[in-house]
């Protein structure tokens, strides 16, 4: 049986779903899965509704760790009860526009989902919680702005994308080393964009 994880109760939507279909697929082509299993694990991902039950559907394949590689590459050793008491905010975007600017409060961890939608992080003035923050994404087809203040530093090579994606970076460096650190991680897929500038 597997180990339940922390996120297990986490919400998935449809980007999590074609990440782990597109697995099924490497696994079904590498020859890890008869056709009648494939099928059947097919039709469970694409009625998940929780990161653990999606996980279950990649269960003793090689490639389960790929379908949320971020949870692995950043939990230390005792994570479990770390990561229980940091709940994520949540925003998502499915076929919508969403706008957070202005004085907001930023936690330790967000988690952006959404399909053909655009999501738009001016995080200029915001009220930041942790003196790091990780946004996860898993969007498809949609289009994600982050403005950066003068001083903010900014990460995304944990960002997975497919399907023609793209991160375009036109904020330039920090104007002073040390500013707040943001760090981009997860998905995009479907000829999706994230944008990064700097005011």
């Amino acid at each position: 049986m597997a180990e339940s994880l922390p996120d297990d109760d986490l919400r998935v939507g449809n980007p999590e779903r074609e990440r782990a279909i597109t697995l099924l697929n490497d696994a079904f082509s590498a020859g890890y899965l008869e056709i009648s299993e494939f099928e059947e694990r097919s039709m469970v991902a694409y009625s998940a509704r929780t990161r653990g039950e999606l996980r279950g559907v990649l269960a003793q394949l090689p490639a389960a760790e790929q379908l949320f590689p971020e949870v692995v590459s950043r939990l230390p050793a005792a994570a479990p009860s770390v990561l229980g008491e940091v709940q994520p905010m949540e925003i998502a975007a499915d076929w919508t526009t969403v706008r957070r600017k202005g004085v907001w409060r930023v936690p330790a961890r967000l988690l952006v989902t959404g399909s053909w939608g655009t999501i738009d992080l001016n995080l200029v003035n915001a009220e930041f919680l942790a003196p790091s923050v990780d946004i996860e994404l898993q969007v498809s087809v949609s289009t994600v702005k982050v403005m950066l203040g003068p001083d903010h530093e900014i990460d995304y090579s944990g960002v997975h994308a497919t399907g023609w994606s793209s991160v375009k970076d036109k904020a330039g460096s920090p104007k002073h080393p040390g500013g707040q650190a943001i760090r981009l991680i997860g998905a995009i897929s479907g000829m999706s964009g994230i944008v990064i500038r700097r005011r």
